[in-house]
């Protein structure tokens, strides 16, 4: 005869299934919420991005007393380029030689920036990073990387 201080307590399948059901909701629940979490925080990010650059505009403007030129034509540094002293990338600017088309510069003297990035679009160094292309002269030079989110064409600069 089996008393109930013989029997083995222990879950049930019932039970534990139970308990993975709930687990599993209450994740479905919490993943639109994490992902909403990321993409403010990316907002943020993006927005703050825009901010540096327009200061950056400002800080350009007042020394020079002009603002930097969206397109010199024919690939020479734009805008890009020409504010990197006013985000903290002189050591960058300086391998640009300003008076120099674009596919006359150094492969080194890259821009490709986190900062010239939306979090939300794309990340440095994934896309639109490997230099462009050209033959001048019967000699086929390469750019430098980079590229931006916050330019009109998205191209690289």
């Amino acid at each position: 005869m089996v008393t109930r201080n013989d029997r083995v307590m222990g879950f049930t399948l019932i039970e534990l299934l139970v308990v993975i059901a709930i687990i599993g909701v209450l994740i479905g629940l919490l993943v639109p919420a994490v992902q909403k979490v990321r993409e403010a925080a990316n907002r943020i990010t993006c927005t703050n991005n825009l901010k540096q650059i327009g200061l950056a505009f400002h800080n350009f403007h007042d020394s020079q007393n002009a603002f930097p030129s969206c397109d010199l034509g024919d690939n020479w540094p734009t805008w890009a380029v020409l504010i990197m002293p006013y985000i903290e990338q002189e050591a960058l600017f300086k391998k640009w030689v300003v008076a120099a088309r674009y596919y006359n510069q150094s492969p080194d003297a890259g821009a490709d920036l986190p900062g010239y990035h939306c979090p939300s679009r794309s990340t440095a160094g994934t896309s639109g990073t490997t230099g462009e292309s050209r033959s001048i002269g019967g000699v086929n030079r390469t750019g430098p990387h980079g590229w931006s989110d916050y330019d009109r064409t998205h191209a690289e600069f």
